[in-house]
């Protein structure tokens, strides 16, 4: 049985939005019966008014109201007409509180009348190694399948953003409508590869005097509306953690020492190391001063950022 007063509170938005749903179902309220508002956008007397008001339509309705933090830059008059709510709630609504990361403190009046009266529940946050279980249920409710490596190629592609992950299974779902299977090859065709791992191939191949494939991936990334100045900073980085790593190796860390310094996966760790054994520091130097003068030029107007960084590219 549902209560009336609900908080639902958690650092993945999405996790905590899902949760909601399954909630909000539970109440068989109809949807036209179901109103959002959000504190930032909406006066906090239309809400309680709404929230006294019995429903027109059915037995009862749902009211979900999100960033309520707000209230408390309100003066008490506001303050205490939520309190008063909360001690009394209208038993024809069901009320949802949904809080971004932390609960209200119960320093505040506020906070106190939530802690006495609501339901509360914790949304935590998956684990790396729960996502590819989650992918699995998650389709499995649907009718679909997916193969170990498509779902490991997803997870990677997606970065961990579980709200990615919902949109990219949205269209692998419709690619493999009629086989109800998702495979790698459908993966590796629909799901384009984030910005993180397209600027570290970008960066290697740009270290490497590749410039053919530097300018295709360039290409690639301005085509999915990326913009050149936040790839040129993504350059920027990853050249100084490369000087960074040669620093790290000239004081002795290992690999292994490296990996856990910058918090990275060891394959990843493993390339840095190569690259920063590899270039010369002169020459890691020399890309980030004329980085440096090509962000001067860009942003004080005497070269377009589309084609300073192509020419940056091809020079390169």
């Amino acid at each position: 049985m549902i209560d009336l007063v609900n908080v639902l509170y958690g650092k993945n938005e999405y996790l905590v939005q899902e949760k909601l749903n399954e909630k909000i179902k539970e109440t068989n309220v109809d949807e036209i019966n179901i109103n959002i508002y959000d504190l930032q956008e909406t006066k906090s007397e239309d809400i309680i008014e709404d929230l006294r008001t019995v429903s027109f339509f059915s037995e009862r309705k749902v009211i979900v109201v999100k960033n309520i933090k707000e209230l408390l830059n309100e003066d008490d008059t506001v303050i205490n007409d939520w309190i008063k709510y909360l001690d009394k709630p209208n038993p024809d609504v069901y009320l949802f509180i949904i809080l971004d990361g932390e609960l209200v403190s119960e320093n505040y009046s506020l906070g106190k009348a939530i802690f006495k009266i609501a339901y509360i529940e914790e949304i935590g946050e998956l684990k790396k190694d729960e996502y590819p279980f989650y992918i699995e249920s998650l389709l499995k409710k649907k009718g679909f399948e997916i193969t170990a490596k498509a779902s490991k190629e997803l997870i990677s592609r997606t970065n961990y953003d579980l709200n990615l992950v919902a949109q990219e299974l949205e269209k692998l779902m419709l690619y493999n409508f009629d086989t109800k299977i998702i495979d790698i090859d459908s993966v590796s065709e629909l799901v384009s590869r984030n910005l993180e791992e397209n600027i570290y191939e970008l960066t290697n191949n740009l270290l490497n005097n590749n410039s053919s494939k530097t300018i295709e991936i360039y290409y690639d990334l301005l085509a999915r509306s990326e913009d050149p100045l936040r790839i040129m900073n993504s350059i920027v980085n990853k050249i100084r953690d490369l000087i960074h790593t040669k620093l790290l190796i000239a004081k002795g860390y290992s690999q292994e020492d490296i990996e856990k310094h910058f918090n990275i996966k060891s394959g990843v760790a493993y390339y840095l190391v190569k690259n920063a054994n590899q270039l010369p520091s002169e020459l890691l130097e020399g890309y980030l001063e004329r980085l440096s003068k090509l962000d001067f030029d860009i942003k004080t107007g005497k070269l377009d950022k589309k084609i300073g960084l192509e020419i940056f590219i091809l020079g390169a």
